[in-house]
């Protein structure tokens, strides 16, 4: 059973990395890794507390996007601690989501909770709170690391960049310009061995920013949103033809 009492706007990130951070919180080392098993086909950055008290520091130094926290933490419990979150003004644009057994749910929405997930936590219920409060690029298909030269045109500017990998559906376009993500791209893929330019429409749904210290490499993920049919063969045949070697 899943019940979202309202929608809200996560907090900002800090500056340099818009890449979606989720805080997991329960003692329970094993759930924590079951449900960062939930998490493994999205791009995202998980962070793990196992207390009350690490939950609210990373809060305030990570800004997570989306945080899921245990109802029945020991010490002071998770509705606590989201009630904590919501009283404090830098922090209570953070969603959170409770984990509770269905007969807490109206106290979890009574502490000011944005959604309420059922225990036993099931894959399909924890991921749908996670899709609806963070957009999240979740890798489904085959994904090849190539470097491809690519025109950019957004609005009257073109750019080029190089691609860092490939699939049917996106791309992750290495690049130091950050377009925030929503930003429309019209690109011009130039695939090796003599296929003929692939224009299609994109849009961008993961931003990585240069920050001194990251290991990140900056440049932008793409989803691919309006491909002709020529060209969707085209690209699905030249990614088969790269897997086979």
């Amino acid at each position: 059973m899943v019940r979202r009492s309202s929608g809200r706007t996560a907090a900002s990130p800090p500056d340099g990395e818009a890449i979606a951070r989720i805080l997991l919180v329960d003692e329970v080392r094993r759930f924590l890794d079951l449900l960062k098993n939930y998490l493994k086909r999205a791009t995202c950055r998980v962070l793990t507390a196992r207390t009350g008290a690490e939950a609210l520091a990373l809060c305030r130094k990570e800004r997570p996007g989306l945080v899921f926290l245990d109802a029945g933490l020991p010490g002071a419990d998770g509705l606590a601690i989201c009630r904590a979150l919501k009283d404090d003004p830098l922090l209570r644009a953070i969603p959170v989501v409770l984990l509770a057994p269905a007969e807490r749910q109206d106290e979890c929405h009574a502490a000011g909770c944005d959604a309420v997930v059922a225990k036993p936590v099931t894959q399909e219920a924890f991921l749908e709170q996670v899709r609806r409060f963070v957009d999240l690029l979740e890798r489904q298909e085959h994904r090849i690391p190539v470097s491809v030269r690519t025109e950019l045109q957004v609005g009257t500017a073109t750019y080029t960049a190089f691609t860092k990998d490939l699939s049917p559906h996106g791309t992750f376009l290495k690049s130091p310009r950050p377009f925030p993500s929503g930003t429309r791209l019209r690109l011009t893929l130039h695939l090796p061995g003599g296929r003929p330019p692939l224009v299609l429409g994109a849009e961008v749904r993961r931003v990585i920013g240069s920050s001194a210290g990251s290991h990140l490499l900056p440049g932008v993920g793409v989803r691919f949103d309006d491909v002709p049919a020529e060209a969707r063969a085209v690209l699905e045949d030249f990614i088969a033809e790269r897997l086979r070697r």
